[in-house]
């Protein structure tokens, strides 16, 4: 009997360790940190779970609270974010010390673009930790809320967040692009500097547009 029992202990032992593996790999690609370098990002939720894609690295990937951030936070990259929440879905992200910058010249009408875009019927909620920062060139916003439902910029975890973003020519700081609205944008709390280009409000809308 001694016996029959030390022979199951190990085959118990490895059965509970298969379920353990098993049950802690989803959790994985569920807080995973982007690097902006490694090719632009897109997250999306179309109301069966969020997901990123990232040019050559992922391709539609399972992830809950996704971080996005700079390898080098001291060289602001070209590459950009959109977050696509579809309707009646939430798109929920974390920036920290992520630094984009699509200025290019800020004049030009075919130079720069929007560094940070929002897409889609659903609502977007974005965490702030660290320091970003968020340039846009030409008629574009920093932050360019393009979705049709409610943008929350927020800092409610232990890590004290900012940002800073600037509109190109035309182009609200956070909201707008040209002829864009800003409508429905809420700031619950971090340190936020936000400045339109010429034309554009701080926060609200891009040259002709409301906010």
């Amino acid at each position: 009997m001694l016996k029959l029992i030390h022979r199951k202990l190990p085959r118990r032992a490895t059965a509970l360790l298969l379920v353990l593996v098993l049950c802690l790999s989803p959790l994985s690609a569920l807080a995973g940190t982007y690097e902006i370098e490694n090719g632009s990002i897109t997250v999306s939720n179309d109301g069966s779970g969020q997901t990123v894609t990232q040019a050559g690295k992922y391709d539609n990937e399972p992830d809950a609270k996704p971080v996005i951030t700079n390898r080098d936070p001291d060289t602001p990259s070209t590459n950009t974010v959109t977050l696509n929440a579809g309707a009646g879905a939430t798109v929920e992200v974390t920036i920290q010390d992520l630094h984009i910058d699509n200025s290019g010249d800020p004049n030009d009408e075919i130079d720069g673009g929007a560094s940070f875009t929002t897409t889609g019927d659903g609502d977007v909620v974005i965490e702030l930790d660290g320091e970003n920062t968020l340039t846009a060139g030409y008629e574009h916003a920093g932050l360019q809320k393009e979705n049709g439902g409610t943008l929350t910029i927020q800092d409610e975890n232990e890590t004290a967040g900012s940002l800073t973003a600037s509109g190109g020519y035309d182009g609200a700081g956070i909201g707008g692009g040209d002829n864009g609205d800003g409508t429905d944008i809420t700031i619950s709390g971090g340190t936020v500097t936000a400045q339109g280009g010429d034309g554009g409000a701080g926060i609200g809308g891009g040259d002709g547009g409301d906010g």
